[in-house]
């Protein structure tokens, strides 16, 4: 019996619920919420599952030490003492990332220095070779935790963040995180029995993570590497016949629609849904939102407008307004979701949501919400913003 080992998978704040969901569902075992992480254990499949499956997780840390020291030699030496020789080879490279509180270390750079030497040093004394630092796809990423005396090693088995599908060839100004976007199909309760529609698609990752979670492609099928292919550990055998336990479906039951106003992007979401294979699956077309209608209803609407962070409006609050008039008098019998960072201006929606998410779209704090869109007048449907008690 294979080793059990411990591992963190790391995500956005307020996606760690159904990261831990999803990690459950491949096997993962011993659970635990952290602060924008799972904590798990398994084997080394448990880890390629992770990397290949989470459509929620930015990467996998392997955890392989834990100490305690009073000093920097006593770091140095607890380090050395790691057999870095069974994932790293003696010419090959490495980096170190810290982070820290209330550590002896007066900066986390001085901190990766004296880990990156002790490694180092243990190479050359064992071998009389030492591998190299590259910064920059590192044939082995260490990671390093230090809280207080306590200090954590981990080896990044994701490489690249795991956001970087592999699809996207063409960047939108504002795009939003294959993640996010993949989490916000999720949080919404959309379950591929409707068709569903993005107005605002910018440059088609609503749509694409979708689709792709409507088939069953897992998260990682598009990316051409992960940070375990340059281990020495690696096994590719293992490693094909975890990518042959997906279950790939050739269709689904429902249609997906995108719009945009801008040309220049409906070029960029084709292109990206092009590369990812789903151009029999997903429809767009420039058109501005106020034109922009249903195929069938009930159907569900998911988008992200501008916030006036990264891409300027002239008068966001109209354009807000606007929105919810459009989803008022032509997404009636539908249900959409809104993510903005704007507070003030999804107070002009109109809508009343009947239920919110907070969500981290990178650094932007954004509220996600669902708009039951009624058909005729319901008593409170339309209650500003300000005064709502929704559901979270």
């Amino acid at each position: 019996m294979e080793k059990r080992e411990k591992f963190v998978a790391k995500t956005y704040a307020g996606l760690e619920e159904i990261l831990l969901e999803e990690l459950e569902q491949l096997g993962a075992e011993n659970c635990k919420l952290s602060t924008r992480a799972v904590l798990f254990e398994g084997d080394m499949d448990t880890m390629y599952r992770a990397n290949y499956f989470c459509r929620y997780a930015l990467r996998i840390l392997w955890q392989v030490g834990e100490f305690h020291f009073r000093d920097n030699k006593q770091f140095y030496e607890e380090i050395y003492k790691y057999p870095a020789e069974k994932v790293l080879k003696s010419n090959g490279t490495l980096a170190f990332s810290v982070t820290m509180k209330d550590a002896i270390f007066s900066t986390p750079l001085f901190a990766a220095q004296l880990a990156k030497d002790a490694v180092c040093d243990r190479f050359r004394e064992k071998y009389d070779e030492r591998p190299s630092v590259r910064k920059e796809n590192p044939d082995v990423q260490f990671h390093i935790h230090i809280m207080g005396d306590r200090a954590t090693l981990f080896l990044d088995s994701s490489g690249e963040p795991l956001y970087r599908r592999g699809y996207r060839v063409a960047s939108h100004p504002a795009q939003i995180s294959e993640v996010i976007a993949a989490a916000m199909v999720k949080l919404s309760g959309w379950q591929a029995d409707c068709d569903l529609i993005d107005p605002m698609c910018g440059s088609g990752t609503i749509l694409i993570e979708a689709v792709l979670a409507a088939l069953n492609v897992p998260a990682g099928f598009f990316r051409r590497s992960f940070g375990f292919y340059r281990w020495k550990t690696f096994d590719q055998k293992r490693w094909e016949q975890i990518q042959d336990e997906a279950d790939i479906r050739d269709d689904v039951p429902v249609n997906f629609y995108g719009s945009d106003i801008s040309g220049r992007f409906i070029g960029m979401a084709k292109d990206n849904i092009r590369e990812a294979r789903l151009t029999d699956f997903i429809r767009v077309r420039r058109s501005p939102m106020n034109e922009s209608r249903p195929v069938r209803t009930p159907s569900f609407v998911i988008f992200n407008p501008p916030y006036g962070e990264r891409l300027d409006m002239e008068d966001i609050e109209q354009a807000y307004k606007e929105m919810g008039d459009t989803l008022k008098q032509h997404y009636a019998g539908c249900t959409a979701f809104i993510i903005s960072s704007n507070v003030n201006a999804l107070k002009n929606i109109g809508l009343h949501a009947s239920k919110r998410f907070t969500l981290y779209n990178g650094a932007l704090e954004c509220k996600f919400m669902r708009f039951d869109l009624y058909k005729g007048t319901k008593n409170g449907d339309f209650r500003n913003l300000q005064n709502e008690n929704s559901d979270n």
